[in-house]
């Protein structure tokens, strides 16, 4: 809406200048001074007193030079809406038809009244009272207008408003044709009657917002980013802040590379080329985070090239498994259960690898504790048995062989305790002890060379032990002569005794004379052993 300000002289008084405000142009001509002299002020804005002594001769052909001035820019303002009004309709066509979808419809009188001017009537006299009133109530709804086509404009309106924006710039054009001929109600009315069409549009916003960006997302599903752009554009209009419209706008500018992409892709994946597919739509993706298109795209080519993969690694691993490369195909196998962790046919296929790894790594073992035995290396035979016990607790050779193992290992220790300590044999419990083992040992069902060997040497020793030595004990027949571990001897001159190998201590005792003691070692052999023992030394 654009004002003129029009100076007018008042025939009244020639010297007084008056300012109007109006809506609306109306001109005059210079010669009709009736006609001027009826004209009514509508706004005053301001009054100056010119100078009393100037002539009318003057003050006329000032407001001839006036008149013509206000008539040219009457005329090139005419000329500026005219063209600016076709330049509207032609981005803006009305449609008519969608009117009642956006406001509600006009009684036919009235709309044919704010479409159509009805031909000039002459008005009827008004008291200048109330017409001063009508006119002011006219310039307070003008003012509402105003305010709220000015809240429309700045949402961009226009590009939106549709059947319901043109209808309201008709009915405000409608007011202001009534304004101009000072029917002040009708212009109220009129003017009311914008307002409320146009309040109702900003009540529409979220609709039309909504509505906006749904077009967006299409247009950006479709491809479109030049109309995507338009829309978002639009939706930013009405909410500068919104940030589906902020993201559809950035996402418009990517859209012909996402799209690109993305029929490069397709065209990857008809030829089978999954891995170049994947690359193109990974890129687009990159370019537009929030492209369903893309991204479903990119899951398919993935998921194909992971079915790919797998399918290669389960026939790997099958084929190792029949090749008993068994490490290899467990490895396989396990790499496809990665990419599909709740497939079947992978549990079953490892469940059998590692049942045939299990048997395989057993008959080693098995084989590995056997020539163990062979050689009477108990301790690898213990450990490999145990291994077997270990992938299978139930299985029998294993628990059998653990058991043979032990007790040969057992039996080894005790024996090489006494071989490498023969000495101990001087304790009747040792010897005994070295007798029962000789006779456990001989009852062990599997007997080696090695066994045997250590049994026959502890026989040996045994029976050394138990063999005595003769020995000749030499005194004076005054000397009290005691042997430890066999007894007190007596007095004598000359004893003899048998006394098993070993270390003995004879001690000679006698009243006031010095005790004596001495230590023998009974060695085997046929040589006797004669041993003096006396009580010299007094006291």
């Amino acid at each position: 809406m654009m004002f003129w300000k029009l100076s007018v002289f008042s025939p009244k008084d020639p010297c007084v200048k008056s300012e109007y405000r109006n809506p609306k142009f109306e001109t005059m001509s210079n010669t009709d001074e009736s006609k001027r002299a009826t004209i009514e002020t509508i706004t005053p804005l301001s009054a100056a007193a010119f100078k009393r002594n100037e002539g009318a001769t003057a003050a006329r052909r000032r407001r001839q030079w006036m008149t013509i001035l206000v008539l040219l820019g009457s005329l090139a303002l005419l000329v500026i809406g005219g063209g600016w009004l076709l330049y509207y309709l032609s981005r803006n066509p009305l449609q008519t038809k969608d009117i009642t979808k956006i406001a509600p419809p006009l009684p036919a009188q009235v709309k044919q009244k704010a479409v159509q001017r009805q031909p000039e009537q002459p008005a009827a006299a008004v008291a200048p009272e109330k017409l001063s009133a009508q006119k002011e109530a006219a310039e307070q709804k003008l003012a509402d207008y105003l305010a709220v086509k000015n809240k429309l404009d700045n949402l961009g309106a226009v590009d939106w408003g549709e059947a319901a924006y043109a209808e309201m710039l008709q009915l405000g054009e409608a007011a202001d044709a009534a304004f101009m001929k000072k029917e002040y109600e009708t212009a109220a009315e009129q003017y009311g009657r914008a307002t409320l069409t146009a309040n109702e549009l900003i009540g529409r916003r979220s609709e039309v917002l909504a509505r906006l960006l749904d077009e967006g997302l299409a247009a950006l599903d479709a491809g479109d980013g030049v109309l995507a752009q338009q829309k978002f554009s639009v939706a930013l209009a009405v909410d500068p802040t919104n940030p589906v419209a902020r993201r559809g706008q950035a996402r418009a500018k990517t859209i012909d590379a996402v799209t690109a992409l993305i029929a490069s892709g397709r065209q990857h994946e008809a030829d089978g080329k999954l891995a170049l597919a994947s690359d193109d739509y990974r890129q687009a993706v990159e370019l537009d985070a929030h492209s369903q298109t893309a991204r479903r795209a990119l899951e398919n080519v993935n998921g194909r090239i992971r079915d790919d993969r797998f399918k290669q690694l389960v026939s790997e691993g099958l084929a190792a498994f029949h090749r008993q490369e068994y490490p290899l195909a467990r490895n396989k196998l396990i790499q496809a259960g990665r990419l599909k962790p709740d497939s079947r046919e992978v549990a079953d296929a490892l469940a059998q690898v590692d049942q045939a790894a299990h048997l395989a790594r057993m008959a080693e073992l098995q084989n590995k504790a056997l020539v163990a035995e062979q050689a009477e290396d108990w301790q690898v035979a213990l450990e490999s048995y145990q291994a077997v016990l270990a992938i299978d607790p139930s299985v029998q050779f294993a628990r059998q062989g653990k058991s043979r193992a032990a007790e040969q290992i057992r039996i080894a220790k005790r024996l090489d305790f006494f071989l490498n300590k023969p000495e101990t044999l001087e304790s009747d419990n040792q010897l005994k002890n070295a007798s029962l083992l000789i006779a456990e040992a001989g009852e062990i069902e599997s007997q080696g060379a090695q066994l045997k060997a250590r049994i026959k040497k502890l026989e040996r020793l045994v029976a050394i032990a138990k063999t005595p030595v003769k020995i000749t004990l030499e005194s004076d027949n005054l000397t009290q002569v005691a042997v430890y571990r066999v007894g007190k001897l007596g007095r004598f001159e000359v004893h003899e005794l048998e006394l098993r190998p070993g270390t003995y201590t004879v001690v000679g005792s006698r009243e006031g004379f010095q005790d004596v003691r001495q230590k023998i070692v009974v060695k085997p052999g046929p040589q006797p052993i004669r041993i003096t023992i006396k009580c010299k030394v007094k006291i």
